[in-house]
């Protein structure tokens, strides 16, 4: 029996297991959660469902709660399974090496831009930008996010410093002071994005028209980003009859459809519900990894553990400056303590209180929620367990030790 089937022969149990007993079922889906989630989040679901489970005072809440524990439990084995099949496909595919596949495309070096009428100071900014990885881009608004954007997209100059690709100059032999050839390979998605008219397979048509590409070759390339985006059933509507999600689906369709190397998309998810989100960023995702056209991706946004989740590296900008650079997966290297937040209604003196001889260093709230900093030895998993044995009654949790969020509070 091979892992799949493992993963698939757990999932059936557990939920069956769940469905007879959830209280005794909520400690193995914490377990399992544990060894097979691809997403810390996932834990702290399960963390949070076995907690509001031990609390509940009827019948129909604790069913409710199964239901919840049997759907994550499908979720954590369909991601899992998901990835062990893209590992064995990657393994037989003749795939080109990694190394060869994360070249630079844009080098950002010593960059410095100021506004006279604001005041507002970009100093000092570095970056690099490789095929086939997603780097995110955070802070709050204000502090320089789209003005970076708007200069390595070429749309606007910079004081001092050097902004270069790399990429372009040694693949496509576009000279460095060529900007109108290379903003030819860069895609800006704009935050707020522009009404256009006619439909949307029309505005592809045209889009890559302007781009030197007709006859067949722009049939088949429409067809292609139209099914690769899901946008066989909207190809005919006009901007009013499109939902925010597809509007932006559009947008990455008529970015994409000419091939750029470079996508620069500023706060793609702000007007997005839940759903649409994930969509995006899976849609992302995929298209960094395209075997076939690879790009680099730079996505600025407020969701902070959605866009960590799916991107390589993360800039985290704090008035006009680079405060952190680097592996997603290297954030809170070096810690000195973790970092828990949740939501509770209990007050800041009961919380103190039913905390009791608790081992943290502070703990404050934020106006949303609270945060709690402890030593390093405190784990997530003691958390919760104090918060069931002190009876205290948690709505939300995350453990923002590893992620931007923490830069925030």
């Amino acid at each position: 029996m091979d892992r799949i089937d493992i993963i698939d022969n757990r999932v059936h149990e557990l939920s069956a297991h769940l469905r007879e007993n959830a209280t005794q079922g909520a400690g193995e889906l914490v377990e399992f959660a544990m060894e097979h989630a691809s997403d810390n989040q996932l834990v702290n679901s399960a963390l949070l469902l076995k907690l509001n489970h031990s609390r509940a005072d009827n019948v129909l809440r604790q069913g409710q709660l199964a239901n919840e524990m049997v759907a994550l439990t499908e979720r954590i084995g369909r991601d899992a399974v998901t990835d062990l099949e893209a590992t064995t496909v990657v393994k037989k595919s003749a795939i080109a090496p990694l190394e060869k596949r994360r070249e630079m495309v844009c080098w950002v070096s010593n960059v410095n831009k100021t506004f006279q009428r604001s005041g507002f100071n970009m100093q000092g900014i570095n970056a690099e930008f490789r095929l086939g990885e997603i780097t995110g881009v955070v802070g709050e608004n204000g502090n320089g996010k789209t003005t970076l954007f708007r200069m390595i997209s070429g749309e606007l100059a910079a004081d001092s410093g050097l902004i270069q690709y790399p990429y372009l100059e040694a693949y496509f032999g576009i000279s460095r002071n060529d900007w109108g050839e290379i903003k030819q390979r860069i895609a800006f998605i704009p935050q707020h994005l522009e009404k256009w008219y006619g439909s949307v397979r029309d505005n592809l048509h045209y889009e890559l028209a302007l781009h030197g590409i007709k006859g067949e070759t722009n049939e088949e390339e429409v067809e292609y980003i139209i099914y690769r985006l899901g946008l066989e059933e909207h190809q005919n509507k006009k901007w009013s009859q499109l939902s925010g999600g597809y509007r932006l689906r559009f947008a990455l369709a008529r970015a994409l459809v000419w091939k750029p190397v470079f996508l620069v998309i500023d706060e793609p998810l702000a007007n997005l519900d839940i759903k649409a989100q994930l969509v995006i960023l899976n849609d992302l995702r995929d298209l960094a990894n395209s075997y076939r056209y690879p790009l680099s991706v730079v996505v600025s946004s407020q969701h902070l553990h959605e866009i960590e989740h799916v991107s390589d590296n993360i800039i985290f900008m704090k008035e006009g400056e680079v405060i952190y650079n680097g592996k997603t997966d290297n954030l809170g290297e070096g810690r000195e303590e973790n970092t828990f937040e949740f939501a509770s209604e209990l007050t800041l003196e009961e919380m103190e209180r039913s905390l009791g001889g608790f081992e943290y260093y502070s703990i404050e709230h934020t106006g949303l929620a609270y945060v709690m900093h402890t030593p390093l030895h405190v784990t997530q998993m003691e958390v919760m367990q104090r918060f069931i044995s002190a009876d205290i009654e948690v709505t939300y949790f995350r453990d923002i030790s590893k992620s931007t969020k923490k830069m925030f509070v």
